[in-house]
């Protein structure tokens, strides 16, 4: 039986496309994709992203190259930050629904943080979603709507204060760089 980990993200997430990356990593573990709107996430706890923080914003560049290159993935950072990624994680939640996530979930990291695309323009989105057989127009119901502002109301409730995070059971872990807990806590699972 494998161990359920849930993965709470945004694809403006600079963190989270390194973390996806380490996904396969995980053996023994059952990935349960969250998409969560991060900037509802942060205002709600009062946290602020690294790249408006300016002495966090020097070292970001230098950090995130470090870690796409310790995990062997391309990364350009995307001229145009903030994102609006409301239709994006709306997509992902579409996708799980009509069995295409891996067709538009890797293709919206790539798009953000490897082609340097603007994720909030719908042409973006239109043609991720058209190569996966998906409509866009999916995105604008209601119940997908409602089930992004339930997750990121749950990730808050939780504890949640930001991108990537994961939970193993009700154990929380923050962060790129927490995978070694995340192993050790489903080896405490078996």
């Amino acid at each position: 039986m494998s161990t359920e980990i849930e993965f709470f993200y945004d694809y403006v997430s600079l963190y989270s496309y390194l973390a996806d990356s380490q996904l396969s990593g995980l053996d023994g573990a059952e990935i349960v994709y969250r998409p969560m709107l991060l900037g509802a996430v942060m205002e709600t706890t009062g946290n602020r992203p690294p790249g408006i923080v300016e002495a966090k914003e020097k070292h970001l560049h230098v950090d995130a190259a470090r870690w796409a290159n310790r995990y062997g993935i391309p990364l350009k950072m995307n001229p145009v930050f903030p994102q609006n990624t409301v239709n994006a994680l709306r997509l992902a939640l579409v996708a799980e629904k009509k069995d295409a996530f891996e067709a538009v979930h890797q293709p919206l990291f790539d798009a953000m943080w490897v082609e340097e695309k603007d994720i909030s323009d719908v042409n973006v989105l239109t043609e991720i979603a058209t190569n996966a057989g998906l409509s866009i127009d999916a995105t604008q119901e209601q119940a997908i709507k409602d089930e992004l502002k339930a997750n990121t109301s749950e990730a808050v409730a939780r504890g949640v204060f930001g991108a990537p995070t994961f939970f193993v059971g009700d154990e929380m872990f923050f962060g790129n760089d927490r995978f070694d807990f995340i192993k050790e806590e489903i080896r405490n699972c078996d």
